[in-house]
Order: C-alpha cells, then structure tokens, then sequence
C-alpha cells in the first residue's frame, strides 16, 4: 500500500473510531422536536409534546419556550453539564459551550437552525450505534485528488443556505473552485463556514451509490489562486445516517455533471 493510501485508510479509520466511541455521534440520534411557545412536556407517554420511550417516565418535565430563550423544569432526576440543573436560561448550540442535559440514558441539548429552536437527543444504547461496523468508501484514488484554480470573491457573496427541515440560513459564498475531473470543466461555490470553506455537493453517482442528499468537504481558505481538492477524503452529510439531522441541500451551482466515485459510499 503506498504512502497516500495510508494516509487516506487511517483518516477513514480515526473516523470510525471517532463514532463508535462518542456517545453524542449522529448514530446515537433517537430524536428531534421543534419548541412551541409556551409548556414543551417531555417524557414516555404518548401524549407529552416531546415523547420517546427512552425516557424514564411518562412526564419527566418540560422546557418553556419563551421571548426565545429555553428554561427546563424537570420532575424527576436529571443533570445539566455534570450538575444540578439551574434556573437560567439554557445556552444552545449558537453559543460558544451549549447546555448538556442528562436524564436516563439520554443526553439533550438544545438547538437553533433559521428561526426554529429544536430539541435535539441522543440515546447512550441507540440500537444503529450497536451495530456499527464502520463507513462504506470507494478505495482511495490519487486521481481524484486534483488542484483547482481558486477565484475569490470580494466582497463575498450573500446566498441563503436551505436546509433538510425546511430551514433557512443566511450565509456566503467566499469564491470558486474550478477543476477538470475525469475530462469535465467542473466548478464547485465555496460556503463559509466558521473558518473554513465548505464545499458541499452532488454529483452523478448520487442515484446509486452515494448519498441521495449530497456529500461535503472541508478546507482551510487557500492564500493563493489555487487549491487542491481531495474528494477521497469526501464525507456524507448526517443526514445518510438518521432522519433526526438537519443537513443544509447542496446549492443548485453545485451539481456536477460527472461521477465522482471517491469519498464515503451510502452508509449500510
């Protein structure tokens, strides 16, 4: 095995190991509840507004939903971040260290996607991680590791980033990447994304042996006009692993018109 497709097997298997041993990873999703104003009630019953059978009792409490910000008050043992649960408001996945709220053997947290606020939780035992075995890859191909002229975009350009759940967030396009992949002009829009760009698309293997919704890379803002994409180290969106993700739709500028048959498979 050469020195690339080592370095290509041992990403793909710290992946793996990265998700068996992560009891918040996206195989341990069992739920996802938008907030109404007002009394959101939790519990096992049928009847409560967040209902899963996980929990340890038919009503185990409820979270206020008001002016925007989320309270819990629970009646039955639950801990927040190790701790006792307080009485502020609870912080989200917008802030910089979001709430971590522990009942039973399930961990919630709450998030904010457009202008939804959802409650978001995992199951310690979930039955999908019980069986993890690992990801399903295309074998590594140096040639699907190609260098792109990259055009910047300055200033950058506003776009609306739509989401799986309907959702809608605003967001940029930093600039372009533009390549040749087995013989085709290709050009994918590079999103940002915290500090990286995000190069989030579709392609023609998409209809059978990859993701339906799209897959996504990662990638530091090159210093220069050029940028090398490796679309070996291409991974699905979460979305291919539980309906309980919110995953952003590739835009409409990034469809390929080619089949790019490297990165992660459909997930089995």
């Amino acid at each position: 095995m050469d020195t690339y497709t080592q370095r290509i097997e041992q990403i793909r298997a710290e992946r793996a190991q990265s998700f068996a041993s992560d009891p918040l990873s996206w195989l341990n999703l069992v739920g996802l509840f938008w907030l109404e104003d007002g009394e959101n009630n939790f519990g096992s019953s049928s009847e409560a507004k967040i209902s899963l059978l996980q929990f340890p009792q038919p009503v185990c409490g409820h979270f206020l939903f008001k002016n925007g910000k989320v309270t819990v008050h629970p009646t039955v043992e639950m801990s927040m971040n190790g701790g006792g649960v307080g009485s502020r408001p609870l912080f989200t996945d917008k802030d910089a260290k979001p709430d971590l709220l522990e009942i039973g053997r399930l961990s919630i947290k709450i998030i904010v996607r457009g202008d939804a606020t959802l409650v978001r939780v995992w199951d310690r035992e979930a039955e999908l991680k019980k069986g993890f075995t690992g990801f399903n890859y295309y074998p590594a191909d140096p040639a699907y590791k190609v260098v792109a002229k990259y055009i910047r975009y300055e200033p950058p350009i506003p776009t609306i980033r739509v989401e799986g759940i309907g959702t809608e967030i605003s967001t940029f396009f930093m600039g372009r990447a533009e390549f040749t992949i087995n013989g085709v002009d290709c050009a994918l829009e590079a999103e940002q994304s915290g500090d990286e760009l995000l190069f989030n698309f579709k392609d023609g293997t998409n209809a059978d042996t990859t993701y339906g919704g799209g897959r996504r890379f990662y990638l530091p803002p090159p210093e220069g006009d050029e940028i090398i994409l490796d679309f070996n180290l291409t991974d699905n969106w979460p979305c291919a692993y539980t309906p309980f993700a919110t995953c952003p739709i590739p835009p409409r500028q990034n469809v390929l018109k080619v089949r790019v048959e490297a990165g992660e498979k459909v997930f089995k």
